[in-house]
């Protein structure tokens, strides 16, 4: 199963370890604290409730008249997401995608106006036929994601975006590894259609640079059109809006420079993942009352906790207590595989007990007015998701491991 279909798979059976996972590795990549990123909405369904909410509110026209509606906005609903698609594959033509401005001139409105109402009512429209130009159809197209009520990337993670602009706006030498991993755990997080379709859409806005000589549209000049469509809060006023924009088009300009590769999945999270459902597995494989020979170390529940630590950073950060956090990092993920039983219990008090409040992460951060990200997520893996899987952090805290 290749590494896209097995995170497909575990956002399907345990969205929440997904989810933790993905976060972990972003605070790995970027500096979000915890107050920042726990008021962030909750991504699963957000468009969900708002296909219900817009569901009525006939954004683009009224199916009993026929008239527009003005300023409705109208949600990711199948419909449209279908009609977005005819419009994308009409322009992926390439002697649609070669036309001089395409995504820049505006076209007729006239024409505009009654191609959008035709595919709002859900009408079968025949672009092939001369009636509507491609300007015509790439002007609709950026209609339809205009009165979306969120950017395509959603407000959930607009901060992690401002930082890789700023990232992007000092320069990208050393730093597009970082930046192509982020944006690939970004995009993991989005809801699955505004993820499909960001999908098509750099796809499309790449294949469009390739033809420069002929159609006069660069990455950057793309970006322009499409940055307060992809990234901007919608409620922003005009001055702001076209400030942010502005600031966010560099970004934009990257995504569409890399286009598919955006959709990857990063190698150390592929690895992550793996090694759950290697767990998963082995967990299953056991029998009611099984006990493991107390010598043998589950790898596969080590390597997992092992790749909640930032390796590079834990590298530096110890180096005389390597050894003895390795063995008892190791220890208690042997205590951690053992099946549930009050001995279990007993192992896992005792261990507690004896170590404080410690765990096998980097003590050595150096300490902020907020705590990070990833400090917040770690206390969520370890104390929440899986029942104190680390030991309490004693008197002389234990240092982290490293890989």
């Amino acid at each position: 199963m290749s590494c896209r279909s097995l995170a497909d798979r575990l956002r399907l059976e345990n969205y929440e370890q997904f989810t933790i996972l993905v976060r972990m590795h972003l605070s790995f990549e970027l500096d979000l604290n915890t107050e920042e990123f726990e008021n962030e909405p909750d991504d699963r369904g957000i468009f969900r409730k708002l296909n219900r909410l817009h569901r009525k509110a006939k954004g683009c026209a009224s199916a009993k008249t026929g008239s527009p509606t003005d300023g409705m906005k109208q949600s990711l609903t199948p419909e449209i997401m279908e009609q977005m698609h005819k419009l994308m594959d009409f322009l992926w033509m390439e002697e649609n995608i070669v036309q001089e401005g395409v995504f820049r001139r505006t076209g007729a409105l006239s024409r505009q106006a009654e191609l959008k109402n035709a595919m709002c009512l859900g009408q079968k429209v025949d672009l092939s036929k001369a009636t509507f130009t491609v300007h015509d159809c790439a002007s609709v197209f950026k209609a339809f994601l205009a009165e979306l009520p969120e950017p395509l990337l959603t407000d959930a993670y607009h901060s992690a975006h401002c930082q890789l602009a700023q990232l992007v706006a000092n320069g990208t030498e050393g730093l597009e590894g970082r930046l192509i991993n982020s944006l690939q755990l970004l995009f993991l997080l989005l809801p699955n259609e505004n993820r499909h379709l960001l999908e098509r859409l750099l796809a499309l806005l790449h294949r469009t640079t390739t033809f420069v000589d002929r159609n006069k549209m660069s990455a950057t000049s793309l970006a322009t059109l499409f940055t307060p469509h992809l990234i901007c809060p919608r409620k922003l006023p005009p001055e702001t809006l076209h400030s942010m924009s502005q600031q966010m088009s560099s970004v934009v300009a990257f995504m569409i420079t890399k286009g598919p590769s955006l959709f990857d999945i990063p190698e150390r999270l592929s690895t992550d993942i793996q090694a759950y459902f290697a767990e998963q597995s082995r967990k299953r494989s056991l029998t009611p009352g099984q006990v493991l020979d107390e010598s043998v170390t589950s790898d596969s529940t080590a390597a997992t906790v092992y790749s909640f630590v930032d390796r590079e950073k834990t590298a530096q950060a110890h180096n005389s207590n390597y050894t003895t956090d390795t063995a008892l990092a190791q220890l208690y993920a042997h205590i951690q595989s053992l099946p549930e039983s009050s001995k279990k219990r007993k192992l896992i008090n005792k261990f507690n007990k004896e170590n404080g409040q410690g765990t096998p992460l980097m003590m050595n951060r150096e300490k902020s007015a907020k705590m990070s990200l990833g400090d917040s997520i770690k206390r969520h893996i370890f104390h929440r998701s899986l029942l104190s899987r680390t030991p309490k952090r004693s008197r002389t805290p234990l240092k982290n491991i490293s890989e």
